[in-house]
């Protein structure tokens, strides 16, 4: 076949859309006629329509090198790099298509487009407007500029203007998701999909948002049945996938399409993790640390690593690289602070200087405040703002943390009450594993709880007449019914003294556990660990300065920390 008949073929092939058949022919030319700018510029689009737009410059490039300085070609290449995010060289790029073509108003937009990337709204609006200088109906800028001002009526009003523009909706979409409007965000991402099949990633994405698994991972797959190696599809799939294997096929493929896919990398170390494959996540973690050394997410990840791989300094570096990083996120303080009552034990001064240090730094910061004082062993007294945010964070994994430290509190209580009948007010009811015991038709159930999140929890499982959010202190003081019975399970911990609590409640029943420890310790102690432990004589002694006449002991087992059993007593106080 001749190189005009293999052109034209090849041609007609690429305008079919049958890429691969047209890509191959493209390179037969090639042999014969090698670095051809007509066909490597050809090969570029053929490229870049597949979505591989690092091929894709490579090709323009070549095409430039050995001859062709059109316009075109440099718009085909700037597309590229903007398309893979290196800015900088698709401005040059554009620059050199308007110095060629100063009307290309596409070359506006676009450059445009890449200034709004970067936050400069000045030349984003300038480079809008020159495009709408020359063309002024003309559709995309009109949109980016009603977009870059956030303004949700002229996008409306445009879409009367333009009905067949799909990204109209997108942009809407993104405003709203922007605002945290998940629900009124997928209304408009559906509306762009009905329009335009492409931004099925988006409703994917947006569907998680939803808490929306299923219809999720139908938009994902679709994304990649339009793009195979659409690698945001490939992870959030993984991301959903119940079937491990299959989740770490998506990975490694997610990585093998772009080995500098941040996100690939850390949710595959995320899943090794997961999986006790302790140093291959480490290796993974470090490969996206490379990638970007700025992802607070990504320190915490890999100290929660190194703190399983027993090396708690590295551990504490990393973890206040996350702090350092986003200081108003409590899980990464809480992270630091459970790490400093880890490393106390292998070394008390440098534990107990790290965490003065973070104080002295942090002296607003809850957790900073309560490990210096725990490593310290300093009674600070119930602190309710740290009992916030504590229980906060706690309350996703609360019950399947407290069943794997073989926590008996609620057995031992419940069956002390498995006769009673009446009002039971469950303080510091948390997720409700203590009324999840007591409930039965004979018992009415309040509880009382200073974390919202951990309330929201026990509501869900609907055996509490009434929650109230509320210090316990506060509560009691503020006064009980008469014929209420009160309970307290693994909560005086966070208090320290409890005279006030005791005299509040009297002359009510009330039953609570403790950890004790008999020996010459004072009265109550705060701990590493940041919970208090008791004498138990100075409990029997402030119960009976509140009235209690009568008070049963149950010792016990509470639960187990580090492997270690923490003993208790369980209090059953009575008037008399």
């Amino acid at each position: 076949m001749s190189y005009d008949m293999m052109f034209k073929e090849a041609l007609k092939l690429h305008q079919q859309g049958f890429l691969d058949e047209a890509a191959s022919l493209y390179l037969k030319i090639l042999q014969t006629t090698p670095n051809n700018p007509k066909i490597l510029n050809l090969l570029g689009i053929v490229s870049q329509t597949k979505g591989n737009d690092k091929q894709a410059c490579n090709y323009f490039e070549q095409a430039i090198i050995n001859g062709d300085n059109t316009w075109d070609v440099y718009f085909n290449l700037a597309w590229a790099l903007k398309s893979l995010g290196k800015y900088s060289q698709a401005i040059d790029a554009f620059n050199k298509v308007l110095k060629l073509k100063p009307d290309t108003k596409e070359a506006y937009n676009a450059l445009g487009e890449i200034y709004a990337t970067l936050q400069d709204v000045e030349n984003a609006k300038k480079m809008f407007q020159t495009a709408l200088d020359y063309a002024p109906g003309y559709e995309d800028a009109l949109i980016n500029t009603a977009y870059l001002d956030r303004n949700e009526e002229a996008l409306q009003k445009l879409s009367l203007q333009f009905p067949d523009s799909a990204e109209i909706f997108y942009y809407l979409a993104l405003i709203k998701k922007q605002d945290g409007d998940f629900k009124k965000a997928l209304e408009y991402a559906l509306k762009a999909l009905e329009k335009n099949e492409s931004y099925s990633l988006l409703a994917g994405e947006l569907c998680l948002k939803n808490n929306l698994a299923g219809d999720a991972k139908k938009y994902f797959t679709k994304a990649l049945a339009i793009n195979p190696d659409e690698t945001v599809a490939l992870i959030n799939l993984a991301n959903c996938e119940t079937d491990e294997t299959k989740a770490e096929e998506m990975y490694k493929k997610a990585i093998e399409i772009n080995s500098n896919d941040f996100d690939a990398h850390l949710n595959y170390g995320v899943l090794l993790q997961k999986q006790n494959r302790l140093a291959q996540a480490l290796e993974e973690y470090r490969l996206a640390v490379i990638i970007n050394p700025y992802s607070a997410e990504l320190s915490s990840d890999l100290g929660m690593l190194e703190r399983r791989l027993g090396d708690l300094e590295q551990a504490l570096k990393l973890f206040f690289n996350a702090f350092n990083l986003e200081p108003q996120n409590s899980q990464y303080a809480l992270n630091i602070a459970e790490t400093l009552s880890l490393y106390y034990k292998q070394n008390p001064q440098s534990a107990q200087k790290i965490a003065d240090d973070w104080q002295k730094r942090c002296s607003d910061n809850v957790f900073a405040k309560h490990i210096a004082s725990a490593l310290k062993q300093e009674n600070i007294g119930l602190n309710s703002d740290y009992s916030r945010a504590l229980f906060d964070l706690f309350s996703d994994n609360y019950d399947e943390t407290m069943q794997k430290i073989s926590y008996r509190v609620p057995q031992i209580i419940a069956e002390k009450l498995k006769n009673y009948s009446g009002l039971i007010i469950d303080l510091g009811c948390g997720t409700g594993l203590l009324g999840e015991k007591l409930h039965c038709p004979d018992v009415c159930l309040y509880g009382v709880d200073i974390s919202q999140k951990m309330l929201d929890k026990a509501a869900a499982k609907n055996i509490y007449e009434r929650l109230i959010k509320s210090d316990i202190e506060e509560f009691c003081s503020s006064g009980l019914p008469d014929d209420a019975l009160l309970c307290a399970a693994d909560v005086i911990g966070y208090i320290g003294d409890i005279a006030s609590l005791t005299k509040s409640i009297f002359p009510r029943r009330f039953i609570f556990s403790a950890a004790v420890k008999e020996n010459d310790n004072p009265d109550f102690m705060l701990t590493d660990k940041g919970r208090y432990i008791y004498n138990p004589q100075y409990i029997r002694d402030t119960l009976k300065a509140a009235g209690y006449r009568k008070v049963d002991e149950t010792p016990c087992v509470l639960r187990l920390e580090d492997g270690i059993a923490v003993n208790g007593i369980i209090f059953d106080a009575k008037e008399k």
